[in-house]
């Protein structure tokens, strides 16, 4: 009897725990046929290979993206804080720079084409001294069309070269300028800048509604400095510039 107790004991014990086993491992979800899509991959919508057809010594207005998905317009366009540009004497402008970099370098934007094999061709673009004047202040402005695209990241390289402690950032959505920072992190509105060192950059708005399927979608880059007057040959230097998002379903 003893031993029949003993035995009837562990068998109870053995299936109280498999059906303890069998409720953990599904997990009530409401549904038992619910399954969940794949993640949406996201995909380059736009990239901005600098290299030696961007004309030198030449005080630069607008840039177009070397790489589009032709969803919209992708440019570049510059803004100098003095008054007559571009023909400042090459003051308050911006330019193609000897500065190449793989940071955030994308083959995908430039016909599958290996780092290695591209740099001797790249350059950069730089924007000079002074940055504040008659004109208001050095400004560089992405229009970045996302129609049919959202949780849209902006990417790139910069660095300072002894005229600008950080970037500041905001952004539009009307075709009216409207410049905001609703959405971004405070970390996202003001980047620190290292003096003679490329870091990268990584803007995300995927928490910006309005940024998704915009036509009119801009984001606006400013330039933190000491001495906005100073006029020293002194600059910030930009690369590889890209914007990323997820096609919408």
């Amino acid at each position: 009897m003893k031993i029949h107790s003993v035995l009837l004991s562990i068998l109870v014990a053995v299936f109280l725990f498999s059906c303890s086993d069998s409720v953990d491992s599904e997990p009530d979800n409401g549904n038992d046929n619910d399954t969940q899509p794949p993640a949406a991959e996201s995909e380059l919508l736009y990239f901005w290979y600098f290299d030696v057809t961007l004309p030198n010594d030449t005080e630069l207005e607008t840039i177009d993206a070397t790489y589009s998905a032709d969803i919209g317009t992708a440019f570049i366009e510059y803004r100098s804080a003095l008054s007559g540009y571009p023909d400042t004497g090459r003051d308050a402008s911006m330019e193609r720079r000897n500065r190449p970099t793989a940071l955030n370098y994308r083959p995908s934007g430039n016909q599958n084409l290996p780092y290695e094999e591209i740099a001797d061709s790249m350059r950069a673009i730089q924007v000079r001294d002074p940055f504040l004047g008659n004109a208001g202040q050095n400004t560089l402005i992405l229009h970045l069309a996302t129609t049919g695209y959202e949780d849209v990241v902006l990417t790139f390289a910069a660095m300072d070269e002894h005229a600008a402690n950080g970037l500041r950032i905001d952004y539009s959505i009307v075709d009216d300028e409207e410049w905001i920072t609703t959405g971004l992190p405070p970390d996202d509105t003001e980047l620190n800048l290292i003096t003679d060192e490329y870091l990268l950059y990584e803007l995300n708005f995927s928490a910006v509604e309005a940024a998704a399927n915009n036509e009119n979608f801009k984001i606006r880059i400013r330039f933190d400095v000491d001495d906005g007057t100073a006029n020293e040959d002194n600059r910030v230097t930009f690369n590889n510039f890209s914007l990323d998002a997820v096609p919408i379903d």
